[in-house]
């Protein structure tokens, strides 16, 4: 789960905000920017308004032992863009990033998906990757491969009826069909009275 930027506070009436739940679920969640804060918040973290709103290109120093962070530049420059920001303990000890790996929770106070943090990239694919245990191996092919082998193995020495709107997803449902069983499929070319639409 992503929970992305926004230009709200946490604190603003009518604000984005979720459960507590949320994050016992077990499932990776990072949070970027006002994600980060709420997070932050709805875990009992504290929220501040920042004296300066903090908007452009930083110096952020990582620690590299984070999954999030580990192939990232010890020092490497992020995008700010933020109003509020994440307190931690004291007020002279802002957090650019926060973590807890066994949750599986993550927040970053910059932004990652812009052109301007140099390695944001890294950052997200090592999200995707490292935390969150993705392969990155998927293809529209193998789908396509795929879903024809089961269509295949499901109806066996069956027959099949697909009924074909003449859209887009009937269309393929039937290509699909064709190359998973053949003959055995018979086609019905649906019409619709107008009273029904």
């Amino acid at each position: 789960i992503i929970l992305t930027g926004g230009p709200n506070s946490v604190y603003v009436e009518g604000a984005a905000t979720c459960s507590k739940e949320l994050f016992e679920l077990g499932i990776p969640v990072l949070g970027l920017c006002y994600g980060a804060q709420l997070m932050s918040h709805v875990l009992g973290g504290h929220v501040c308004k920042a004296p300066v709103r903090e908007y452009g290109k930083i110096e952020v120093t990582v620690d590299k032992s984070s999954k999030l962070f580990g192939n990232v530049s010890e020092k490497t420059i992020c995008w700010m863009s933020h109003n509020d920001y994440i307190e931690k303990e004291t007020p002279d000890c802002p957090v650019a990033a926060a973590e807890c790996e066994e949750k599986k929770l993550y927040a970053i106070q910059f932004h990652p998906e812009v052109l301007h943090t140099v390695e944001g990239t890294k950052m997200l694919s090592n999200f995707v990757y490292e935390v969150c245990g993705c392969a990155g191996d998927w293809k529209m092919d193998a789908f396509v491969e795929n879903t024809i082998k089961a269509v295949r193995e499901k109806v066996g020495k069956g027959k099949v009826l697909c009924a074909l709107s003449g859209g887009v997803d009937s269309s393929v449902a039937a290509v699909m069909l064709a190359k998973a069983v053949g003959d055995p499929v018979s086609y019905t070319h649906l019409t619709l009275p107008t009273s029904d639409l």
